[in-house]
């Protein structure tokens, strides 16, 4: 946990609750957003399945837990083949994610689940406008499972 002065500490997201809790908040936010909202609306999600496939995502991002085997790049095209995302839509969910994790989780797997989603924005930006990398290269998302960090006691 990281602690301001005179401030409550935050905890690091260092539990597969907390990345729920992350998840789930976000999303509650990306929904209700006046820019989001209106495209998660279109692609017709389904929050109740859409939320734990997520979790598990993060699970495996941050954790390193078995569990998420999706491509979460290829898994927008449809969406972005009905209604395309717009830059602007990437740099908005960007900021509702960081200022989320901000206001809820300090640490180390905080400060990597803000660069992992800086890089899965930048990715699946260039995905969807059609940027390939060369020959059978993918793209990186830069979406590599590290070892978790250890938990502090």
């Amino acid at each position: 946990m990281t602690t301001a002065p005179g401030a409550t500490p935050l905890p690091d997201l260092d539990t597969r609750e907390r990345i729920f809790h992350l998840v789930r908040d976000f999303y509650r936010q990306v929904a209700m957003d006046d820019l989001l909202g209106p495209v998660f609306a279109a692609a017709h999600v389904d929050w109740s399945a859409h939320i734990p496939k997520l979790t598990d995502f993060w699970a495996k991002q941050l954790l390193g837990e078995p569990g998420y085997d999706g491509n979460p790049l290829r898994a927008h095209e449809p969406v972005h083949a009905r209604r395309p995302f717009a830059p602007e839509l990437f740099a908005r969910w960007l900021e509702l994610f960081e200022s989320t994790v901000d206001e809820r989780f300090a640490g180390p797997l905080a400060d990597r689940a803000k660069s992992r989603a800086r890089r899965m924005a930048r990715a699946l930006a260039l995905l969807l406008d059609g940027v390939h990398a060369p020959g059978s290269v993918p793209i990186d998302a830069g979406f590599t499972t590290h070892a978790p960090v250890p938990r502090a006691s």
